[in-house]
């Protein structure tokens, strides 16, 4: 399937059926390979989308389609090694996270093979007697399970290493600090539509543009991670990041559903089930009381997720959404001068927060 496609009710096809056998594969015992996106494909879709922190939508677009790949790899399944264009998948997040349990670290559980776990695998086979050569074979998948730890859910060398970079920002101002400024979407991406033509490309131009304008005013540095006429895929945007190697990535978002009555702001952060970004929640939580203090409401709350940018960078990153472009009263405040202002006000207010105080105070130290 074409990354770039989008498969949904009432789609019929080889692709259909392909996702019906992946789904299949996955336990959702309702669906039949029959070609024809009907309706139990969907509600398994949604369903899959929900366990993999993913919009639930029941569509088949370039992120779900992803994950329903990464899913089908189980460890043991092929050669993991360090490549041009990092090998992905559910085999590499179990991989991740034995390591992390036996004190390796393989940095986030995020499922990606990259440096880190690289220099994790080659640390575990140089203490265990294998040979040293970074892959991951058929000796180190049996090495891995011979000493595996189901009681430690998640290394402590990753959560410690996330703490210690976060005990190092207490008590800095925000201008000591680097950002990278997301507007997501853009003219090729022009992402939902509101029921008067807003395009939510525009919104988050123009809050994001703003909030970058007001970071850089006092003091700090903010960069932006596209033009108004450009449109970078999620992964080209984290890579951005990752080049420019920033403290942390505020991307600016506008939530959508059928249901005009939805209404409200909510932030999002990097989550599975096996991880979350501590510094990533931190933020977004930050990010939403601020938000909603400035009378962006209702509070839809802080959620985890998996987009590309939040998954792929190695930073601390976020996506606020401070309204829905669906609904007619948050798609007017959404457009409006004087609203955007209270927005990037808000965001400001909370970035500064995080810095200044981005671990809860413990009596005694």
């Amino acid at each position: 399937m074409d990354v770039d496609s989008r498969l949904g009710r009432g789609a019929t096809g080889p692709e259909v059926a392909d996702v019906q056998r992946r789904l299949l594969r996955l336990r959702s015992d309702d669906v039949a390979v029959t070609g024809t996106f009907d309706d139990a494909t969907e509600r398994a879709v949604r369903q899959f989308q929900r366990t993999r922190g993913l919009p639930a939508d029941g569509a088949v677009t370039g992120e779900t389609w992803l994950a329903l790949v990464e899913a089908g790899y189980s460890l043991g399944d092929r050669l993991l090694l360090r490549t041009r264009v990092p090998q992905r998948g559910d085999d590499v997040v179990e991989l991740q996270l034995r390591l992390n349990q036996l004190g390796f670290d393989a940095g986030n559980e995020d499922g990606i093979f990259g440096r880190a776990t690289q220099a994790a695998v080659e640390e575990f086979q140089r203490n265990t007697g294998l040979a040293v050569d970074g892959r991951v074979g058929p000796a180190t998948v049996q090495q891995l399970r011979r000493l595996r730890r189901d009681h430690q859910r998640v290394g402590a060398g990753v959560r410690a290493r996330e703490r210690e970079r976060l005990r190092e920002w207490i008590g800095q101002a925000l201008t000591s600090r680097r950002l990278l400024i997301d507007p997501a979407h853009g003219p090729d991406d022009p992402g939902p539509i509101g029921p008067s033509g807003v395009v939510a490309a525009d919104v988050t131009w123009a809050i994001a543009s703003q909030l970058a304008a007001r970071v850089n005013a006092v003091g700090a540095s903010a960069l932006l991670s596209r033009g108004p006429r450009t449109s970078p895929s999620g992964s080209d945007r984290a890579r951005l990041a990752n080049e420019l190697d920033v403290d942390a990535v505020v991307s600016i978002s506008a939530n959508a559903l059928p249901n005009p009555a939805a209404r409200g702001a909510a932030t999002y952060y990097f989550g599975t089930r096996q991880f979350a970004s501590e510094s990533g929640q931190r933020l977004a939580a930050a990010l939403l009381d601020e938000l909603v203090a400035h009378g962006w409401v209702p509070d839809c709350r802080v959620h985890p997720m998996t987009w590309a940018i939040l998954r792929e960078t190695r930073m601390t990153a976020v996506v606020v959404e401070p309204g829905f472009l669906t609904s007619p009263q948050d798609e007017q405040r959404l457009v409006d001068p004087a609203a955007q202002a209270t927005i990037t006000e808000a965001l400001l207010m909370g970035i500064s927060r995080f810095f200044v105080a981005p671990l809860p105070v413990t009596v005694g130290g």
